[in-house]
C-alpha cells in the first residue's frame, strides 16, 4: 500500500488531462470569434454594395436626367444590392435574402451629411449610408455570459462633384453634344458634356489647360477623335442641372398680347452706334407687364442698332432674328466685384426661336442679380420652348458676346462665332442637343454659383 501511495506514474498525464480542458476552450471560442470576424467581412462587403449603389441611384436622380432608370430609389437599390450579399431586412423578398437559422439581419439606407465621423440625416445631403447588423446565438461565449453577438457593419458614400462643366448637353436623344466643324474651343479650361452619348465631327482644338470631355453613355466618331489631346471620359454619370427649377416657374405661363414690334425707335442715333448704321431703337424690359404682356416678336437687320435696357425680358412665340447689325447693353455693367452687374434676362415661351447669325454683332450680358426672380441670377436666356425643330435655336453670328448661363432645356442649339463678353468672363451653355462649331468661347469663370453644371462621382469615404 505504501508502494501504491507513493507511485507517481501517470500524475503528468492527469495534469495534462486537466491543463488541457480550458485550453480547448479557449481554442474553440477562438474559434467562434473568428467566425464573427468572417461574419463581419461579409456584412461589410453588404454595407459597401447597399451604400455605393445607392449612390449611385441618388446621383444619378439629382442630375435629373431622363436618361436615368427612375422606376426606383436609392433606398430600393441600396437594400437589392445588400441582399445580392445576403443581407436583408425581415420579410423583404429581394433576391438573394438568407437567413440562417437563429439569426436576425437588418439592412438600414439613409441620406445625409457626413463631417468629422458624424452622421446626420437629411434629405437633402450628398452622402449616402448603408448600415447592415446581423444577431446571431453563441455557443461557448455562453459561458462567457454573451448568449448573443451583435454583429454591426457601416459604409458611407459621398456624391462628388469634381468638375465644373460649361456646356452640357441634356438629351435624351443620343449625340447630346456634338463638336466638329474643326472646333477652337476657348476659354477658362472647364468641363464639356453629354448626358448621353458624344459624337465628334473633326477633332475639336482646345486653346489652354484644364479642359475635359465627358459622357454618360459613349463616344461616336470616326478615324479616331474620340482620343483626345484632353482628359475624356465617356462612362461618366449624368451631370447636375442647376436650373432644372427653372422648368416649373408660374411665369412659364405667360403668353404675349401681339406687340409684333417692341422697339422704340431713337433719333438721332446715340454716338455708341458704330458707323454704318441708319436706323436706332431702345428696348424696355417688359417683366412688370404681367402674364400676357410677353413681346412677340425681334428682327434685327444689317445698318440697325437696338439697345436694350437692363431687365427681364418676356417672349412668347416670337421670332427672334438677327441677321446683321447691332445689339447692345450700353448700361450694362460689369459683374462683382468690379461693377454692379447690371443686365439683361430673356425668358423664351410658347413656340418661340432665336437665330442669330449673318454679320451680326452682339454684345449682351446677364444681371448678377435678377430683381424680378432670383432664380435668374446670372441666367442671360431662359428658353422655355418645346422641343420642336421649327424652335431649334442657331447662334453663329460674326462677333457674339453672350455673357452668362444660356438655358435651352428641350430645343436644339448649334453654337459658334462666340467671344469673352466684357462684363463676365462667364458664358455656359445647358441645352437639350448642343452642336459646337467653328470658334467657340465658352467659361465658368465667376458664374453664378446656382448655374453651374457639374459632373458627378460616387466615392466610397468610410
Amino acid at each position: 500500500m505504501r508502494n501504491l501511495r507513493d507511485c507517481r506514474r501517470g500524475s503528468v498525464a492527469f495534469a495534462s488531462v486537466i491543463a488541457l480542458v480550458p485550453l480547448v476552450g479557449v481554442i474553440a471560442l477562438g474559434a467562434e470569434a473568428g467566425s464573427w470576424y468572417v461574419t463581419k467581412q461579409h456584412a461589410q462587403s453588404a454595407a459597401d454594395a447597399a451604400a455605393y449603389s445607392g449612390g449611385l441611384t441618388l446621383a444619378c436622380t439629382i442630375s435629373g436626367s431622363t436618361n436615368c432608370d427612375a422606376g426606383q430609389d436609392y433606398v430600393y437599390r441600396g437594400k437589392q444590392f445588400a441582399a445580392q450579399n445576403s443581407f436583408c431586412n425581415s420579410g423583404e423578398s429581394f433576391a438573394g435574402c438568407a437567413l440562417p437559422a437563429g439569426t436576425l439581419r437588418t439592412v438600414e439606407i439613409d441620406r445625409g451629411s457626413y463631417s468629422a465621423g458624424a452622421w446626420a440625416s437629411s434629405g437633402s445631403g450628398n452622402f449616402v449610408r448603408a448600415v447592415v447588423t446581423q444577431q446571431q446565438p453563441t455557443y461557448l461565449a455562453g459561458v462567457l455570459g454573451l448568449s448573443t453577438a451583435n454583429i454591426r457593419a457601416q459604409a458611407i458614400v459621398e456624391i462628388q462633384h469634381p468638375k465644373d462643366l460649361c456646356a452640357l448637353g441634356l438629351g435624351p436623344s443620343t449625340s447630346a453634344l456634338t463638336i466638329g466643324g474643326s472646333s477652337n474651343i476657348t476659354g477658362n479650361g472647364c468641363g464639356l458634356m453629354s448626358d448621353n452619348s458624344v459624337k465628334y465631327n473633326s477633332t475639336p482644338n482646345f486653346s489652354g489647360s484644364g479642359w475635359a470631355v465627358y459622357g454618360a453613355s459613349g463616344c461616336l466618331a470616326s478615324s479616331g477623335h474620340c482620343d483626345l489631346s484632353v482628359p475624356y471620359n465617356y462612362n461618366v454619370l449624368p451631370a447636375t442641372n442647376p436650373l432644372e427649377i427653372l422648368n416649373v416657374e408660374s411665369f412659364n405661363s405667360w403668353t404675349g398680347t401681339g406687340n409684333k414690334d417692341p422697339r422704340t425707335e431713337v433719333k438721332p442715333c446715340p454716338p455708341t452706334a458704330p458707323s454704318g448704321t441708319n436706323r436706332c431703337y431702345s428696348m424696355a424690359p417688359n417683366s412688370g407687364l404681367g402674364s400676357k404682356g410677353a413681346y412677340t416678336r425681334l428682327t434685327v437687320s444689317t445698318g440697325e442698332y437696338v439697345d436694350f435696357k437692363p431687365g427681364t425680358y418676356f417672349f412668347y412665340g416670337a421670332a427672334i432674328s438677327i441677321t446683321g447689325g447691332t445689339v447692345v447693353c450700353t448700361e450694362c455693367t460689369s459683374w462683382p466685384p468690379s461693377g454692379e452687374g447690371l443686365g439683361v434676362t430673356f425668358v423664351l415661351l410658347g413656340d418661340s426661336n432665336l437665330s442669330i447669325s449673318g454679320t451680326a454683332t452682339v454684345t449682351l450680358s446677364a444681371p448678377a442679380t435678377n430683381t424680378f426672380s432670383s432664380h435668374l441670377n446670372g441666367v442671360l436666356i431662359d428658353d422655355q420652348a418645346p422641343n420642336k425643330s421649327k424652335n431649334a435655336v442657331s447662334i453663329n453670328g460674326g462677333n457674339v458676346a453672350l455673357g452668362g448661363a444660356l438655358y435651352f432645356p428641350n430645343v436644339d442649339v448649334s453654337w459658334s462665332g462666340s467671344v469673352q463678353n466684357t462684363n463676365t468672363r462667364c458664358t455656359e451653355v445647358i441645352a437639350n442637343t448642343l452642336t459646337i462649331n467653328g470658334s467657340a468661347y465658352l467659361s465658368t469663370d465667376g458664374c453664378a454659383p446656382g448655374t453651374i453644371a457639374k459632373t458627378q462621382v460616387v466615392a466610397l469615404v468610410k
